[in-house]
């Protein structure tokens, strides 16, 4: 019995280490935003407002591994994801 409880919780402790969410991983609230062309972009994501981040802002990585918040209306984003060219899924 004693055995089984361990496993359990060895098995939670696991599982929970595994369990921190994308929107964790790609760093903190953007609390501005900006509507500036952001170049050489890798990796984009969405972050839609939620409770611990009441921001909407489009999260982009460039090459060089910085982070910049875009605001949702910028023309250049829209057309780039509308285009097909830039996918942005939500975090």
């Amino acid at each position: 019995m004693c055995r089984t409880v361990w496993m359990w919780l060895l098995i939670l402790a696991v599982l929970s280490l595994f369990s921190e969410s994308e929107e964790e991983r790609i760093g903190p609230c953007c609390t501005e935003s900006s509507a500036a062309r952001v170049p050489n972009i890798m990796a984009c994501h969405e972050h839609k407002p939620n409770t611990k981040c009441n921001f909407h802002a489009f999260v982009i990585v460039t090459q060089d591994n910085k982070q910049y918040c875009v605001k949702p209306k910028a023309q250049w984003l829209k057309r780039l994801i509308n285009e097909g060219n830039l996918k942005c899924p939500p975090i």
